[in-house]
Parts: C-alpha cells; sequence; structure tokens
C-alpha cells in the first residue's frame, strides 16, 4: 500500500511539474508577443535551464536577449540553437538577425534567404516577416533595386493574402 501511495504522489508531483513547465512556457510567450523582453527572459531563463535541449524555449531566449540588447547572450543562445539543430530555421533567422546588429549586412542577407526558402510556402505570415527583415537590410545596404523587389513581392503576398 505505502509503495502504491509514493507512486501516486511521484506522478502527481511529475503532473504538477509538467503543468508549471507548460504554464511559464504560455506566460513567456505572452511576454514575448507584448514585446516585454526582461520579462520574457526571467520566465524562459529557468525553463532553458530546466530542459536545456528545448529548441523552442531556447529559440524565444535568443529572441529575447537580442531585443533587448543583450548580444553577447544572444549570440551564446543562437549558437547553442545551430549546434542542436545546424538546419532549424528559427535558429538561422537569429543568427540573420544577429549579423544585422553586428554590422554584417551581406552574411545577414545569405542567411534570410536560407530561412526564406526553408519556409514552407502555406507559411505566408512567416515569409511575410523574413521578406520584411530582407528589405531592411537591403535598405541599410543602400540597395535600392533588391530592396524593391523584395517590397514588390510583399506587396503581392499581402494582396494574394487579403
Amino acid at each position: 500500500m505505502r509503495t502504491i501511495l509514493l507512486v501516486l504522489v511521484a506522478s502527481a508531483t511529475s503532473l504538477f511539474s509538467q503543468t508549471d513547465f507548460a504554464a511559464s512556457k504560455l506566460a513567456a510567450q505572452k511576454a514575448l508577443a507584448q514585446g516585454e523582453w526582461k520579462q520574457a527572459r526571467a520566465l524562459l531563463e529557468p525553463l532553458a535551464q530546466q530542459m536545456p535541449d528545448e529548441i523552442e524555449i531556447n529559440y524565444w531566449l535568443a529572441q529575447s536577449y537580442r531585443k533587448s540588447g543583450d548580444l553577447a547572450k544572444a549570440e551564446k543562445t543562437t549558437q547553442w540553437l545551430l549546434d542542436l539543430r545546424p538546419d532549424y530555421p528559427g535558429g538561422l533567422w537569429e543568427a540573420a538577425l544577429l549579423r544585422e546588429e553586428f554590422g554584417d549586412l551581406a552574411g545577414s542577407v545569405d542567411l534570410l534567404n536560407m530561412v526564406y526558402h526553408r519556409t514552407p510556402q502555406t507559411d505566408s505570415k512567416l515569409r511575410l516577416q523574413i521578406l520584411e527583415d530582407l528589405a531592411r537590410v537591403f535598405a541599410k545596404q543602400k540597395n535600392t533595386k533588391n530592396e524593391a523587389i523584395i517590397r514588390q513581392e510583399i506587396a503581392r503576398l499581402k494582396d494574394k493574402k487579403s
């Protein structure tokens, strides 16, 4: 009887910790969506320690570091993502945005192109976001020809959605 009770207690504890993990993950997503980078970091850092190989959490953590200006931590977390899964589009996208932050605009364009071509055509919202980033980088390069081409594609995709 005691063994059964211990198993039930252990199962309940595990269920509660899984529920806490999921709730913290949802709260972090909400904070990211609202642009509350420091709050997102505070929620994500313990989750990343608890589950260091969780791709999605590390991706969000890299985003929150970059957007809050902690580029050293963003770079380290993004590298961790790329080490875990070199072909993960989120890791490549973060790497592209970090290259832009560090002034490597050509490298950023290369990575953004990779991410764009790996994104399913059915995910038009995500493809639009990538194109917006690409157009911004071309503008920083003063590459008006390619920026105009990308802006035309953005307009075409937006018209297609309507």
